[in-house]
Formats: structure tokens, C-alpha cells, sequence
């Protein structure tokens, strides 16, 4: 039986969002982007395949240990960027509707736009102020751009079980500080801030796109971008910054 432990969240943003239809869904989008945040110690209980004898895939035990830029370093996306989306809950049917609907075309702008964004934020503490005009304009444009070359390469779902700690009767207690993140939307069933369910359901889809593709329709939009108004030059200056080494620690 796999075991994993509470890993801490350092240094990530978290991007919110949720589709129609039945059931809510929870995007978690970090910087790094990071490791995936669980709130107490848990047990894999069931994954997908599990029943026809399959494994975990190595992808899917990289993410949950180093985050997407640990599943960069293997060498089939050696020469790809990684962007993960993650929805968790406990309500099956609807995150399996998730995965279905699903599409890299229609909703890799939007892990696109997430990561860019988060790039210009890390240690900006007000991005509006430090960028002016360009911070928003960039934001809009990444998301409403046609970005093309991206390739759904992979899915995969997990079952959590989560391990309470117990009292002194040998009673666990979910509610002991275990809660859910409350900057987070509710999954199905849940509000945020109440205690964890005792199991909950992880999925998980991984999209690539080359890097040099990637990184020249990201620098066709740098150059088309229409700030308004104009930003000042102080502003112009930490932005021009960042392009330069943008892809540093991206």
C-alpha cells in the first residue's frame, strides 16, 4: 500500500475557478507549480487500473512528491513544459464529467495564463503596482490567446484515505486542525473550512507543449501587448525585467 505524508506548499499561488454543469470543481494552478497540498497524512486506498492489476504511472508519483517541475525532469518532457490540471472532491461521477469534458485546446489558455501570471507575481507583492497597465493587459491576453500546440498526454485518478488523528479513546478527529483550504472552492458535498471527508477523490490531467513553441507564441504576445494606459517607465522597466529572464525558474 502506497504511503504518502504531509508535504508543505512553499512559495505557490492558487488559482480558483469551476465549470457548469453537475458537481463543483477545484482547480488548484501553482507557481512552482508546486507540490500538492494535503492537509493530513493519507493512504492511496484505489487508483485508476488499480482493479486490472495496473501500477501507479511514474508521472503521477513525481507530481504528488515534486509538483509538475519535478515531471519535467523526465526524459520523455525533457523538452516540453508540464501543466497539470487538478480537480479533487468526493462526488466521482461529476469529476470523471470533468475529466470527459475536458479539451487541450479549449482550456490550456487558461493553464497557460495561470502559470504566466504567477511567474510575475512571485515575490511581487502588488503586481498591479509594480507592472501598471502591462499586468492586466498581459493577464488578458495570455487567457484569450490562441495558443496551439498543446497535447493532452495523460490522466489519471487516485482515491485519498485520510489517517485523523485519534483521542485519547482511540476516536479519530477529523476536525483537530485537519480542514479543508478555505482559499479553495468547496468540492461536491463540502463547504470550506469544515473538517476533511474521510476519503476523497484526486484527478489529475497532464498536458505538454514544446518549449520552444511554447516560449515563441509567448513572445509574439509580449510584442503585440497594448498596455492602457500606458504604464510609466519605472513599470515598463520591471517588466522588461522579468521578460528577459522570464523562463528562468519558470
Amino acid at each position: 500500500m502506497n504511503k504518502f505524508f504531509l508535504i508543505s506548499f512553499l512559495g505557490t499561488a492558487l488559482f480558483v475557478s469551476c465549470t457548469t454543469g453537475q458537481g463543483k470543481n477545484t482547480y488548484v494552478l501553482e507557481e512552482n507549480p508546486g507540490v500538492p497540498e494535503t492537509p493530513a497524512a493519507y493512504t492511496i486506498e484505489d487508483y485508476k487500473g488499480k482493479a486490472n492489476g495496473g501500477g501507479i504511472p511514474d508521472w503521477v508519483k513525481i507530481f504528488l512528491a515534486d509538483g509538475a517541475r519535478g515531471v519535467e525532469t523526465l526524459d520523455a518532457y525533457k523538452d516540453r513544459y508540464v501543466f497539470m490540471s487538478r480537480n479533487e472532491g468526493s462526488n466521482f461521477r461529476a469529476l470523471n464529467q470533468w475529466l470527459e469534458g475536458f479539451s487541450a485546446e479549449l482550456d490550456f489558455p487558461r493553464l497557460a495564463s495561470a502559470r504566466i501570471e504567477a511567474r510575475f507575481r512571485y515575490g511581487v507583492p502588488f503586481p498591479d503596482t509594480e507592472y501598471g497597465s502591462f499586468y492586466e493587459a498581459l493577464v488578458r491576453a495570455t487567457s484569450d490567446a490562441s495558443w496551439t500546440g498543446a497535447l493532452r498526454q495523460d490522466d489519471f485518478w487516485l482515491q485519498r484515505k485520510y489517517d485523523f488523528p485519534k483521542d485519547e479513546q482511540g476516536n479519530e478527529t477529523p476536525d483537530s486542525g485537519y480542514t479543508q483550504d478555505t482559499s479553495l472552492q468547496a468540492p461536491e458535498g463540502n463547504s470550506p473550512g469544515n473538517p476533511l471527508p474521510k476519503e476523497t477523490w484526486e484527478f489529475l490531467i497532464l498536458v505538454t507543449i514544446d518549449r520552444t513553441f511554447f516560449a515563441s507564441q509567448l513572445n509574439g504576445l509580449f510584442q503585440n501587448l497594448k498596455p492602457d494606459p500606458p504604464p510609466s517607465k519605472d513599470q515598463i522597466s520591471a517588466a522588461n525585467r522579468i521578460k528577459e529572464r522570464f523562463f528562468e525558474g519558470f
